[in-house]
């Protein structure tokens, strides 16, 4: 039965719940999140005034006040997203002082990126991994993602002490949410999403993963994301400015909300879309949001998480779908979840093949190497169930039924 105290079967660590007791009536008066004065702490904090342009702001305004008034924040989850909110203002005013010394940087060429997107648990993370490791590959690691300023040195790389500060992000953000090392792991020197980088914009479809927001996602829906795409590349220039590759891959299923911006950015850009029975997906993309939810949100309801995370992904893919539509077909290759599975090596070999990047032959040594330092369930099982979403297969298959017949995905 849905209700606000539906029980959740993922918990927060005792002294985090105790915290949130104790602290209950007084978060929002003590830490709260207000955009000029997230500003104006950032500035201090810095020493620097510029962010690099002013079209953040309102995403932020209207993001903080959907926190405030929509994403009923438990005092964890407050201070955990302020403190998040900060470090993106910081980034951004170091950011827009390395390209004020550095101008040439927006002159570094980002050509022919190649992107993979498609939903959650559909073997993104997977491909990701292994093409990053080909011959030629460049793929931001997450210390880059999270601290993007100074400009990575290839000859600093080993001893940046950013690693060191990703080290510690990863552990304190495990300890927090023990779920989320079984189900997306963070690794401070592996290949990580993009959505680290397209959280600078505070346009962020990731948002919702934290609370549920339904004024602000709806605004997101509608509201022009180009802006945001053009800082994001202005970043992967900053990022590759001293440490170039023959090509960029870049990941993240946020892609599918805004697949036209990307186009409109990267003109160019390869693009890779897998696929996977939705009935096979969506229970596991809800608890992902879940694990993250119970740090945030005062009263977590699985039920109601599980009907929002079916409505806002099936726009998510009813928009990328209208947009392929229009696009050149060749500009997109298609990978099946159980392919990819089956043969990983192949499927590599054929989208090298498909995308001109050569170095097929080396493929195999990458892919077993890959998998024998990461075997399946390496951190653990991921359990899951529709049921406790408030969900059953039928409906998933009901929405999803034009995705799945176009792409012939059920088997």
């Amino acid at each position: 039965m849905e209700g606000k105290n539906a029980v959740t079967a993922m918990q927060l660590p005792l002294s985090m719940r105790l915290l949130n007791q104790l602290g209950s009536g007084m978060g929002r008066m003590a830490f709260e999140l207000n955009t000029d004065q997230l500003m104006a702490e950032a500035r201090k904090q810095t020493g620097l005034n510029d962010f690099g342009g002013e079209a953040f702001i309102e995403p932020l305004r209207r993001l903080t006040r959907a926190l405030e008034e929509e994403g009923d924040l438990s005092l964890v989850g407050r201070l955990s997203i302020r403190r998040g909110l900060l470090r993106l203002l910081v980034q951004r005013l170091h950011i827009a002082a390395d390209l004020t010394r550095n101008p040439e940087i927006r002159e570094v060429p980002i050509e022919r990126p190649v992107f993979i997107l498609g939903f959650m648990r559909t073997g993104t993370t997977l491909l990701f991994n292994l093409l990053a490791r080909m011959p030629g590959a460049r793929a931001p690691k997450m210390w880059e993602l999270l601290w993007p300023s100074p400009p990575p040195d290839p000859a600093t790389e080993a001893s940046d002490p950013r690693i060191e500060r990703a080290r510690l992000f990863a552990e304190q953000a495990h300890k927090a949410l023990p779920a989320m090392k079984t189900i997306h792991p963070f690794e401070p020197t592996a290949p990580e999403e993009c959505l680290f980088l397209l959280g600078l914009s505070f346009t962020d479809f990731a948002a919702e993963s934290r609370a549920h927001l339904p004024g602000y996602m709806s605004w997101l829906m509608n509201t022009d994301r180009v802006p945001a795409y053009r800082y994001y590349r202005e970043v992967l220039q900053l990022l590759t400015w001293k440490s170039r590759a023959h090509h960029l891959v870049l990941k993240s299923p946020i892609h599918l909300y805004s697949l036209d911006a990307l186009l409109t950015v990267f003109p160019d850009a390869r693009i890779i879309q897998t696929h996977r029975d939705p009935r096979e997906v969506v229970a596991s993309g809800c608890s992902m949001y879940e694990a993250s939810r119970v740090l945030s949100v005062r009263n977590h309801d699985p039920v109601a998480l599980g009907r929002q995370w079916l409505d806002t992904w099936g726009q998510a893919m009813d928009r990328a779908m209208a947009v392929r539509a229009k696009a050149s077909p060749e500009q997109f290759l298609d990978v099946h979840y159980d392919e990819l599975m089956a043969d990983p090596t192949g499927q590599v070999q054929r989208i090298h093949r498909w995308a001109g990047l050569g170095g097929e032959e080396v493929a195999a040594g990458v892919v077993q190497s890959w998998l024998a330092e990461n075997p399946r369930h390496k951190h653990g099982v991921h359990q899951y169930t529709l049921e406790h979403y408030g969900l059953d297969a039928q409906r998933v298959a009901e929405r999803f039924r034009a995705y799945t017949e176009h792409f012939n995905v059920l088997k």
